[in-house]
């Protein structure tokens, strides 16, 4: 009866209980967890403890490469218990987010933590459970490991797309746009695709038609974790291919680089091109 009540649960249930008690260090996460969610995860039902807590950080981390605010990963990772305190220490998510604000870790409340957390994080948790799971490789295992091993936090995405510069200028150089600008232009981005090979339009409430593009295809792979979108093609442009494609359409369209999948959080990160900036390039291009 036990067995049948555990694989009933749904795994959008059981990933709300792992950030709870003692969090990622919790002990029996996987029966915490479920079959179900255990499957979906990609994490074997007799996998040894440490390679479920690989996995399960992976699996958070990825969503969480969504939010580029600084302190969304000191809330989360806060929340999990992870480089929040001892290992075995167990205190319970409100008591984690009250001692991180009383040290001065974050500059909000604890009930602005708590709101980002419950509301804005664990749903896009949820979310990312209907799209489909990215592998995950031996060097990512590792990576995890390390970070388990140091009871440390995440670092920031390794992507081509940070390395590349354009993710990072997106994020910091908001004027000057002409550099930011010419990076695209010049640099690859992936999208969703139609049978053709084009860029998939996107209309966005009353602002149009937008060709949706990613400037990493980590990027892409974490949004569609996100989100649970469910394109059967992505294609690969250049920026440049992008602005012709999109000015050449019927419909004035413009191009929003790496779009957030949480709507009013993740701005900062986003370059939206307008159908008149778009106008402008193809002109130039």
């Amino acid at each position: 009866m036990v067995t049948s009540a555990r694989k009933r649960k749904k795994p959008e249930d059981s990933v709300l209980g792992i950030h709870k008690r003692n969090g990622i260090w919790q002990d029996g996460l996987a029966a915490v967890m479920g079959p179900e969610l255990l499957e979906r995860w990609g994490i074997a039902e007799d996998a040894e403890a440490s390679r479920v807590r690989e996995i399960v950080l992976l699996r958070l981390n990825r969503v969480l490469d969504q939010f580029p605010k600084p302190e969304m990963p000191v809330i989360v990772w806060t929340a999990y218990n992870l480089g929040a305190a001892s290992p075995g220490e167990e205190s319970g998510v409100v008591r984690r987010l009250e001692r991180l604000v009383g040290r001065g870790g974050v500059e909000c409340s604890v009930r602005t933590c708590a709101r980002r957390f419950n509301d804005i994080f664990l749903p896009a948790v949820v979310r990312s459970l209907s799209a489909e799971q990215s592998a995950i490789t031996g060097e990512d295992l590792a990576r995890a490991s390390r970070w388990l091993a140091g009871n440390i936090r995440p670092g920031p995405p390794e992507t081509a797309a940070v390395a590349s510069g354009l993710s990072t200028a997106i994020r910091r150089l908001r004027s000057p746009m002409e550099p930011v600008v010419k990076m695209f232009l010049d640099g690859p981005v992936h999208g969703p695709a139609d049978a053709a090979g084009v860029p998939l339009a996107a209309k966005l409430d009353t602002r149009g038609e937008w060709l949706c593009v990613f400037t990493g295809e980590r990027l892409l792979a974490a949004y569609r974790e996100s989100t649970g979108a469910d394109w059967s093609r992505i294609g690969r442009w250049t920026g440049r291919d992008v602005v012709r494609m999109a000015a050449g359409r019927i419909f004035p369209t413009g191009v929003l680089i790496d779009p957030s999948p949480v709507l009013g959080a993740g701005a900062d990160a986003t370059l939206p091109l307008p159908p008149e900036e778009i106008a402008r390039l193809a002109r130039e291009c």
